[in-house]
């Protein structure tokens, strides 16, 4: 009986998996542990941006002499908002204002591999709340 059990569990595990593998490619990784997800103690600039589908993302940046030393964020959207605003945050860090300045959702979907049709704003959504705190760092400067 618990073989069938631990058979019935592998089965839709490997479903699941499938279907994830399915939805986020090769960086299913980043979306079962983000290396970014995180709210920055003290960043130096944030930006916050808001989809039509509800997702939010925030990011958070601390920049050093006008390079990005780290990034993070949060979201509370679905996976795709988290596995691009990981990427985000990842393509940034060790970046200059204006090199981090021309990353855009094309760039961040390209690194992913893409994403499913429905799901590519939220590549487009992570790169606009990188913009929104770049832009709040320069105007502060």
């Amino acid at each position: 009986m618990t073989d069938d059990l631990d058979n019935l569990l592998s089965d839709i595990q490997q479903q699941c998996d499938d279907a994830a593998h399915d939805m986020f490619g090769e960086e299913i990784s980043r979306w079962q542990d983000p290396a970014h997800a995180r709210i920055m103690e003290n960043p130096d600039s944030a930006g916050e941006m808001q989809g039509s589908c509800g997702d939010l993302i925030k990011i958070f940046l601390k920049i050093e002499n006008g390079t990005i030393s780290e990034a993070s964020f949060y979201t509370t959207g679905c996976g795709p908002s988290i596995v691009s605003a990981d990427m985000a945050c990842e393509l940034c860090t060790g970046k200059t204002i204006d090199q981090a300045s021309e990353i855009d959702g094309e760039h961040i979907l390209q690194r992913l591999g893409g994403l499913p049709e429905d799901k590519t704003h939220c590549a487009h959504l992570a790169s606009s709340a990188l913009q929104e705190a770049l832009g709040n760092w320069l105007g502060r400067k």
